[in-house]
């Protein structure tokens, strides 16, 4: 079965600009894509998939606005418990990884995440909200905290 051409393609043959920026839900963990939701009973949508990291790798001219990168707080705040789309084995995994990257960098969990995002093969940008001062300073020193290669690869392997 052929797939019709991306909305780009058409945009572009008919003379019309086309969308350069995508916003969907995505962090470091991995969500669940396969349970149903409040909006869909044929699983979660609006979150970054296997699908979505594959266009975005072929198409460099888009960028992803990551949406609720750190979670609501989930990352630090025990009284935050983690979305049951999170609840599979890769999660105790990666919250390993993310965890032994921030305490060798002397950073946080939150600026490692952000620094992740933002310095990966995708361009990504991270969009946080804050309620406080401390909060936004401190996402906003995780635009200098650079990952080194092999942090990232570790990052990134830790399934």
């Amino acid at each position: 079965m052929r797939r019709p051409p991306p909305a780009r393609n058409l945009a572009a043959a008919a003379g019309l600009p086309g969308y350069e920026v995508l916003q969907y839900h995505h962090t470091y963990l991995r969500r669940r894509t396969d349970r149903p939701t409040l909006r869909s009973p044929d699983g979660d949508i609006g979150v970054v998939d296997g699908n979505l990291l594959g266009y975005l790798r072929a198409e460099p001219a888009l960028a992803l606005v990551a949406y609720s990168p750190l979670l609501g707080g989930g990352y630090v705040r025990e009284d935050k418990p983690l979305d049951a789309a999170l609840d599979h084995p890769g999660t105790a995994r990666r919250l390993a990884a993310v965890r032994e990257v921030a305490k060798e960098m002397g950073a946080s969990v939150n600026q490692v995440v952000l620094a992740w995002l933002i310095g990966g093969d995708i361009p990504m940008i991270p969009l946080v909200g804050a309620s406080s001062v401390a909060q936004l300073e401190e996402s906003l020193a995780a635009v200098d905290l650079e990952l080194t290669a092999e942090q990232r690869a570790g990052l990134d392997a830790a399934y």
